[in-house]
């Protein structure tokens, strides 16, 4: 530990507070550091599966505290140490890829809290104290902050710790947006109403400054600070109450989709038989749900291990099964299906997609979507050329998937105009918004969770992507391969899950083969939300939020520099 010291107070020391290092020592590194860890802790057991959610207010308490009392460098170690307790557990279902895969992705996701503590450690210099007492000995600061410093000052630190935690999480969820604090509130429905004002980014806020808020209780007013912060939770939790009870929907339409949830075992690198008990297993279910007269019959994600049109033996026999399946039914389908699509003019490149394809009740494919947002390191490996042989062997999937670029939704005959989003895209709100936009009624998603068939990555899914209703105002439909088959409501609410005989645990997450028709009410040309109109302006907000906050931090440092020279020479002197 006493290495982790060294490290850590190498080089210049800021000039304000210059002596809180060797101060500090009375208190071993290794507390704060422990400190941390539980805030990661309480972060992952409030997220599925054990759902612990009001652990979730308060996840951020412990860096808030450890950063408002440390040199930023020390509070950044602590900040990653925060991230890996909500990593490395939040993040174990990745074990049934490779059994490395969370070890080595933990530290890498750790970065983003260890940033916020940076930067929260760094504002507390200038927030928090007067100049005068920013110059002060280390225990006339540390009794000023316990008795004297204004409240108020106290309320815009916890305001600024909130803010830039979330916007520290915005940045992250440009590239992999999972288990983000938000969603440690995915089962308090109330509480999550204001999606459809803010986005996620409104329950992420008011939930990190809960924690924010109880990381300062140590502090002068920081009791105070309590009250309006847990004024503004309850006010939100009220409201959205009073949303779902009075929410006016003119859902007058109804759509009856029959879902087909296979439950196969995940077949990336299937034989023949594999290829063969997808194929009929998926035939043979479709042409029992024909028999029960649906809109349109639906297959998860890739359901057959082939593209559809592949000129392969396989492929070959999958169209023609297809193929004698429609003609026979004569029922419209929509199927999640390995695809191509031409990379050059002349059409002799070609790149493969994972696709949605719609067919007629004559056979005729009309309508084809291609995922947009591909998972990376799954289904494309970036920045392939600077990574470890060993890692990508591990990963690597033979190929990277074409990404596609249609988002218009599908105009079904007699029935809702429903966007496709594929498994992962589903959780990205800028890709849902952009789909209602373009006037989907229905948000559909074709999933198939077969990677994970004991953790609980089914449910964390689900918790991820339940938020995109309530964003949009819109019904979600999902059919997944082995869970999670069914509708999720405007306001959140889960209805008309397939039920699996015989397994246990909640409807919506039972594991096991399954088909049926699930009813969808919906409005045609429906209302658009306040965020499907606006966007994220609430980080734009933030955003102004945390110039001007930190504007007022750095002016009361660089206030507290013109003070410096005499106060300087003291604790050289101590030290």
């Amino acid at each position: 530990m006493s290495f982790l010291n060294k490290l850590l107070s190498k080089g210049k020391n800021p000039p304000v507070l210059s002596g809180e290092l060797e101060l500090l020592n009375a208190t071993p590194l290794w507390y704060y550091l422990l400190f941390s860890f539980s805030g990661g802790l309480l972060f992952s057991v409030a997220l599925p599966p054990l759902n612990l959610s009001f652990a979730g207010f308060a996840a951020l308490a412990p860096l808030v505290w450890c950063a408002h009392r440390l040199e930023w460098k020390r509070a950044a170690f602590c900040g990653w140490v925060w991230g890996l307790g909500w990593a490395l557990f939040s993040f174990q279902f990745l074990r049934e890829i490779e059994w490395i895969v969370p070890y080595l992705l933990a530290p890498v996701l750790a970065l983003w809290p260890a940033a916020a503590g940076a930067l929260i450690s760094l504002a507390a210099k200038g927030i928090l104290y007067t100049p005068a007492a920013a110059n002060e000995e280390y225990e006339t600061r540390k009794d000023y902050l316990a008795k004297t410093l204004p409240w108020y000052r106290t309320l815009i630190f916890i305001l600024f710790a909130a803010v830039v935690y979330t916007l520290i999480e915005w940045t992250r969820s440009r590239l992999f947006t999972w288990n983000d604090l938000s969603i440690t509130q995915w089962r308090n429905l109330p509480f999550l109403q204001i999606c459809s004002v803010t986005g996620s980014y409104g329950v992420l806020f008011l939930t990190a400054l809960g924690g924010a808020a109880l990381g300062c209780v140590t502090l002068k007013g920081g009791k105070l600070c309590l009250i309006p912060a847990a004024l503004l939770i309850a006010a939100n939790w009220g409201w959205g109450d009073y949303r779902m009870k009075h929410l006016m929907t003119e859902r007058d339409k109804t759509w009856s989709p029959a879902l087909i949830q296979g439950d196969l075992s995940q077949r990336r690198h299937s034989g023949e038989k594999e290829f063969k008990e997808a194929l009929y297993t998926y035939i043979s279910m479709s042409y029992k749900a024909a028999k029960l007269k649906p809109s349109l019959i639906i297959w998860p994600e890739s359901a057959v291990p082939i593209p559809l049109r592949s000129a392969h033996p396989w492929g070959r026999e999958f169209a023609k099964e297809f193929s004698t399946l429609m003609v026979n039914c004569r029922t419209p389908m929509l199927i999640g299906a390995l695809d191509f699509v031409p990379l050059s003019p002349d059409k002799k490149n070609f790149g493969i997609t994972n696709s949605a394809l719609y067919f007629t009740s004559e056979g005729l494919l009309k309508y084809k979507y291609d995922k947009i947002h591909r998972v990376p390191y799954g289904e494309y490996i970036p920045f392939r050329s600077l990574l470890p042989e060993f890692i990508i062997r591990m990963i690597d999937m033979g190929r990277d998937l074409t990404p596609g670029t249609n988002r218009t939704p599908l105009a079904l005959p007699d029935g809702p105009k429903i966007s496709t989003a594929i498994c992962y895209e589903g959780v990205f709100g800028y890709l849902t918004r952009d789909f209602a936009r373009r006037g989907a009624e229905v948000l559909l998603v074709l999933s198939n969770d077969a990677w994970y068939p004991r953790s609980s990555e089914p449910e964390q899914h689900l918790a991820n992507a339940l938020m995109r209703s309530i964003e949009t105002g819109l019904p979600m439909v999902r059919c997944g391969n082995n869970g999670g088959s069914g509708v999720v409501e405007p306001d959140g609410r889960l209805s008309a899950f397939l039920d699996v005989p015989g397994e246990p645990g909640r409807i919506e997450i039972k594991r096991g083969r399954a088909m049926g028709i699930v009813p969808v009410k919906y409005a045609p040309l429906p209302q658009k939300t306040f965020y499907v109109r606006n966007g994220e302006w609430f980080i734009l907000v933030l955003f102004l939020l945390f110039l001007l906050l930190g504007g007022y931090g750095y002016l009361s440092f660089l206030q507290s520099c013109r003070m410096l020279p005499e106060s300087s020479k003291v604790l050289k002197k101590n030290r």
